[in-house]
């Protein structure tokens, strides 16, 4: 004869108070608490997805731009690059 397997139980101790949690009640605890650990997870994700666009967009747009804008500076004169060379022996 098989031993009879014994049922989880989830124990919650509060202000000297033992409160047991078995068969549905523990699997809406335990859905409870996964769905917590998710939506965690779902916002870290977002937030690290927020952050890598925002690095993309500046590598995509800003450089570039900065570039340009560099350029034209150079080519309107009001950026002066010179390169001085000493003459002397």
């Amino acid at each position: 004869m098989k031993p009879k397997r014994e049922e989880t139980v989830i124990v919650i101790d509060r202000h000297g108070q033992t409160t047991e949690l078995k068969g549905w009640r523990r699997w809406v605890a335990a859905g409870a608490g996964y769905l917590v650990v998710a939506l965690v997870a779902l916002v870290g994700l977002v937030l690290l997805a927020g952050l890598f666009m925002t690095f993309a967009m500046v590598m995509m747009v800003a450089v570039p731009l900065a570039i340009v804008l560099a350029l034209i500076a150079y080519a309107t004169g009001y950026l002066k690059v010179d390169v001085r060379r000493d003459d002397r022996p």
